[in-house]
């Protein structure tokens, strides 16, 4: 299908389909336009442009096309490209994802004088879907009442964060932690393909794997078991597919490691907390960890109905998908994952960073799975006219500074530091778009134990997978997870407040 356009000027601009979700436009600018364009930016240049032995706008048009011929072109020719792309995605109402791919790149283009000028660009747009009937969607409210065995895990994993680091020599044990430079060698390669000299390292639990540099590593501990502070530890696994580096995807990898330092965490005790913190009594730190884990159990319900949503959705509707995923598209999605799974609260740092190197070794059709989501939210911040204003962002990036107990304008700078602010607005309309949706569905309340007897695959609305620490376990049960304390203080007085703020600021130290 082929679609004629009338244009900025004269231009003849074409678009057609050039894929799933992929629009090829075409433009062709006539000669005389070009040349009109060419004498307009010589006359600019010639009433501002000072030249020795004339005054100001006197120069002549030949020594002014001559000192600045070849940049003017080049902005006359940016300008051409930029106004045809415009007017096509404006007249065809295109919703464009990621960035134009220009035929032979823009730095390649020229235009001449008398000649007319043409350029093809191809671009990924929103796919075209029709929504089904969301009142006919039923969808679950998983139920669960804090419980004791909740607060213990949730005191011993506030313990663990409170605790004290030493620095260690050798003798390297699960939970330990070391800083140290890395270098990734590939097959085939005769330089490293990456390296970095502040490289840290955190040892999983025992049995677990663990995660260098978003690779999924089983063996982790064994390889660092006999090593000490200078060793050099190598390790080798395949790249997957799905990984963000294009330079580390389905190459056999070799990782050489060398320790700077090395430190290991002795937790502190219920009794240390309390007093660390000011918070009175052990009833005191009881009570602000059961309010907590309500609040992150009631987040987590809401994130439960979204996915659930989501992928009630996903299975209604058949999206033809673009065949190109660019590496952009890829570290864009991670990046949304991570930022979700901090902001959260109930995964630590290394937590995240190991799930997302799962994620990445997850096959194609995984990727393909998320990519359908990101297009039907999208679709559905259009539907219902979601907006995102500064102060929703700053409500997001203070609930990230509490769970991780850093000031707001800190995180936000980082943020920033990091290109990351869009993905936090980006996050923020998500879950609005969710959300919206959700209260057109029909919702089923169900007790917690009937929810992971249904569920017990560990998808992306599912309770994660239960680890071999059950204490750890029972607290991540159900849509609550593993709870944190990052909202606590909200409902507490204001002396309380700010013990409990104390309390979460060790949390992801």
């Amino acid at each position: 299908m082929t679609e004629s356009t009338a244009t900025a000027e004269n231009f003849d601009i074409k678009v057609e389909d050039a894929g799933p979700a992929r629009k090829r436009i075409s433009v062709t600018i006539p000669a005389e336009t070009v040349a009109d364009r060419i004498q307009t930016q010589i006359g600019t240049l010639q009433s501002q442009a000072v030249l020795p032995g004339f005054r100001k706008g006197k120069a002549p048009k030949h020594l002014i096309q001559r000192r600045f011929g070849s940049a003017m072109q080049d902005e006359t020719m940016q300008n051409l490209v930029r106004e045809g792309y415009e007017s096509a995605v404006n007249d065809n109402n295109l919703t464009i994802l990621g960035e134009a791919d220009v035929d032979g790149g823009i730095e390649n283009l020229k235009i001449e004088e008398g000649k007319p000028f043409s350029y093809s660009v191809e671009v990924d747009i929103l796919p075209e879907f029709d929504l089904p009937d969301f009142s006919g969607i039923e969808i679950i409210r998983p139920l669960l009442e804090v419980e004791d065995e909740h607060i213990d895990a949730e005191i011993e994993r506030q313990c663990m964060r409170a605790g004290k680091a030493d620095r260690i020599e050798s003798n390297f044990q699960p939970m330990d932690r070391m800083l140290g430079a890395i270098s990734v060698d590939a097959e085939g390669e005769d330089e490293p393909i990456f390296t970095h000299d502040q490289a840290l390292v955190a040892l999983p639990p025992e049995g677990e794997a663990g995660q260098v540099l978003g690779l999924l590593l089983d063996d982790l501990n064994s390889s660092f078991s006999s090593a000490k502070v200078g060793d050099v530890v190598t390790m080798t696994t395949t790249g997957p597919d799905g990984h963000e580096r294009e330079e580390f995807r389905g190459k056999n990898l070799k990782i050489n490691y060398t320790i700077h330092l090395a430190e290991r965490i002795t937790p502190n005790t219920p009794e240390g907390l309390i007093e660390q913190f000011n918070l009175g009594s052990e009833e005191v730190l009881q009570e602000q960890i059961r309010l907590a884990l309500e609040q992150r159990r009631d987040e987590e319900q809401a994130s439960v109905l979204r996915q659930q949503a989501l992928e009630k959705i996903n299975e209604a509707i058949d999206i033809e998908l673009p065949e190109k995923y660019s590496t952009q598209q890829i570290q864009r999605e991670l990046d949304r994952m991570r930022q979700q799974m901090m902001a959260g609260g109930e995964m630590t740092p290394d937590e995240v960073e190991i799930k997302l190197a799962e994620l990445r070794n997850e096959a194609e059709v995984g990727m393909r799975e998320r990519t359908k989501s990101f297009f039907i939210l999208q679709r559905l911040a259009m539907e219902f006219e979601i907006h995102v204003n500064e102060s929703e962002i700053n409500t997001r990036i203070a609930d990230i500074a509490m769970q991780r107990g850093l000031r707001p304008d800190h995180v936000r700078s980082e943020l920033a530091k990091a290109g990351q602010l869009p993905t936090i607005g980006g996050q923020v309309r998500d879950d609005k778009a969710a959300d919206a949706v959700v209260a057109k569905m029909t919702i089923k309340e169900m007790p917690a134990e009937e929810w992971n007897a249904m569920h017990t695959d560990g998808g992306s609305s599912k309770p994660a997978a239960k680890k071999k620490t059950s204490k750890k376990a029972s607290s991540k049960k159900t849509a609550t997870k593993k709870a944190s304390t990052k909202k606590a203080s909200s409902k507490k007085a204001s002396t309380k407040k700010a013990s409990t703020k104390k309390a979460t600021k060790k949390k992801d130290s």
